[in-house]
């Protein structure tokens, strides 16, 4: 098995700064790398040792055999979720990359949580298939999202060429008052998080502003998978 090179820059911001050194043991889940600023916690893929330290990595020798159990995220008894989301080290899964816990800590005075599942690239289906195959984690992952937000709202953004995730979802969130499925013309770029905005809240922002100030947030499906991860299952 070859080494492990992982990146201390994975997201919009400064590069993290090596918490581990060469010859430290490492598990699923070990802390090894912290932000300098805006960022967010890295933690190493694999068991093993160690090997270097560079100035833009971390390089691991993975152990021969590799253990389904992960080290679940370090948080005080008493830590709030959005605490939990931050040293989860979740950032934008969408390819932005931005830091979660960043966005989270936006008062949006009531507005929207827009979960954006509009795959509006042609051939993109990995949103489609964790709607399908995972929607109580997506669902689990909003309601969390929205114990942050007092009075706001949250929309699950489909297009319309996926009538089979607009049909589930809609069941699994029929009793969910704060939940409700957006079922979104397919076109291009209706993924895109401005023209998001607009289709599901009728809000318009200009390219020199951000969601937030048209009371929005905006999350990829993956991570709002992640959240419900990292709150419930430590991860």
């Amino acid at each position: 098995m070859g080494n492990v090179q992982i990146l201390l820059r994975q997201h919009v911001g400064a590069p993290c700064a090596a918490i581990v050194k060469a010859g430290d043991e490492v598990k699923k889940g070990t802390l090894i790398a912290t932000p300098t600023g805006l960022g967010a916690n890295i933690f190493s893929s694999v068991y093993g040792v160690v090997e270097e330290v560079l100035e833009d990595r971390i390089v691991i020798k993975p152990d021969e055999e590799q253990k389904d159990e992960f080290v679940p995220i370090d948080v005080a008894e008493d830590a709030s979720k959005l605490d939990m989301v931050k040293a989860a080290g979740i950032v934008g899964m969408g390819g932005a990359g931005f830091p979660t816990g960043i966005k989270l800590g936006t008062d949006l005075n009531g507005g929207y949580v827009l979960v954006n599942a509009a795959e509006c690239e042609p051939y993109l289906t990995s949103d489609y298939r964790k709607m399908l195959e995972e929607p109580e984690k997506l669902i689990g992952g909003l309601k969390i999202i929205l114990q942050l937000f007092d009075n706001a709202k949250g929309y699950i953004c489909i297009e319309d060429n996926k009538p089979d995730c607009i049909e589930k979802l809609s069941a699994l969130v029929a009793n969910e008052p704060r939940i409700e499925v957006k079922a979104m013309k397919t076109k291009y770029p209706q993924g895109g998080e401005r023209m998001l905005i607009y289709a599901a809240t009728g809000r318009s922002i200009n390219s020199s502003m951000l969601p937030a100030d048209a009371g929005c947030v905006v999350d990829n499906v993956d991570t709002v998978v992640a959240i419900y991860k990292a709150i419930v299952m430590g991860m």
